[in-house]
């Protein structure tokens, strides 16, 4: 008898396994099972479907992470439900700094990857100079540069693989990711010192086929040193732009400044360059590195393309500048890009060579999460182009 009780429990227990493999094979999603006193029931709970992530605003990236979006190994829908896309980081310091995109998705990855582009980890290292002292001479504040550490600068800029860059291929890559040199620097001079360039900086530009630019003070520039620019710019190896029209203790651009002041700052420039240099200024170098919300705007407004500030946040790269709150407040990130002082150019230089190579492992390991974006997401785009091996674009 206590043999047969215990073979009906086996036979029990094994229907009760069929039972349970067949209603799991008709389970809807999300439907559970449960087992209660012997019993199987099915049971209905919520099926969360996350709304798909479909935008024309700029790409504002995820909460930071160092782990990269995975695919899934299984091929996508057509119409994903969720999908992030991870921007690359850096620990700046002090941690107020971070690199802030100012791109639609779409035509950022449409540049990023398409052909003729820029290599990701393309890097700019804007570098802002006032004087540089001769040998001998004392140094007197910290806008100066000895002779000695200027030539190394120059020297060691050149030994690590940079080459310079003007305002014009400056803004063609902050806009559209155009071919610069993996690692470009953009020289500044301010203020209106021609005696600076002749004596210092015109051996490296006439060595290296390098640019620099000028942040020049245009409203108080006299006959003879617009001769002397032109006689220096033989070569058209000056590049110049509006640092100002009067740039003085009464035209700097704070809250209380008026708008005819702004104005006349801002607009006045404009021809006294395009007579000089047969061209209109791209970038306004803000004077004494003031700027406010309403004078960004601006300067728009007057058809600059980019503005630089006298912040030493970090190097740049396309939709990818690093700022800090002050400057991130007026919501344009190219019209407040940060510039090095010379004093420590050296230190920056080298931090921008390891930004870059990070950056650019970044990219490539992102490159299939990128390309799944952009073939659901941006079906108004041109397709992105693979090399012939489908491959990655090294």
């Amino acid at each position: 008898m206590k043999n047969r009780v215990v073979f009906q429990k086996v036979i029990f227990s094994f229907l009760l396994l069929m039972i349970v493999g067949l209603s799991a094979c008709n389970i809807l999603p999300g439907q559970s099972i449960s087992i209660i006193h012997d019993a199987v029931s099915i049971t209905n709970t919520p099926l969360q479907i996350a709304t798909p992530i479909i935008s024309k605003t700029p790409f504002i990236p995820p909460t930071p992470t160092a782990t990269p979006t995975i695919l899934p190994s299984s091929t996508p829908s057509p119409t994903p439900t969720k999908f992030f896309l991870s921007s690359f980081e850096y620990n700046f310091k002090p941690n107020e700094v971070s690199p802030r995109t100012y791109q639609d998705t779409c035509e950022y990855l449409s540049n990023r990857w398409g052909v003729g582009k820029s290599e990701p980890g393309t890097i700019i290292v804007p570098v802002m100079y006032h004087s540089v002292r001769k040998s001998g001479r004392e140094l007197q504040d910290n806008m100066q540069v000895s002779q000695e550490y200027f030539e190394y600068t120059m020297e060691y800029a050149k030994k690590m693989g940079f080459e310079t860059i003007t305002t014009e291929e400056l803004v063609g890559f902050l806009y559209k990711n155009e071919p610069i040199p993996p690692l470009s620097m953009i020289l500044i001079i301010d203020d209106r010192r021609l005696g600076v360039v002749k004596d210092h900086f015109m051996k490296y530009l006439d060595e290296n086929d390098w640019t620099l630019t000028l942040a020049y003070i245009t409203g108080i520039a006299t006959a003879n040193e617009w001769n002397e620019f032109a006689r220096l710019n033989v070569n058209n190896q000056l590049d110049l732009q509006a640092h100002g029209f009067l740039h003085n203790g009464e035209t700097y651009i704070t809250e209380h400044t008026s708008v005819e002041v702004i104005e006349q700052e801002l607009y006045s420039p404009i021809p006294v360059i395009e007579e000089h240099a047969g061209r209109r200024p791209l970038a306004f170098i803000w004077p004494g590195g003031n700027f406010t919300m309403e004078s960004v705007q601006m300067a728009r407004e007057a058809g600059y393309e980019v503005g630089f500030t006298v912040f030493s946040r970090g190097p740049l790269m396309y939709n990818w500048i690093p700022l800090g709150v002050s400057e991130a407040d007026v919501n344009d990130p190219l019209m407040v890009l940060p510039r090095f002082w010379s004093n420590t150019a050296t230190l920056y230089l080298e931090r921008a060579v390891e930004i870059s190579a990070e950056a650019k492992e970044f990219a490539y390991q992102n490159k299939q999460n990128e390309y799944f974006w952009y073939q659901n997401y941006c079906s108004d785009y041109p397709p992105l182009a693979e090399d012939k091996e489908g491959g990655d674009r090294k």
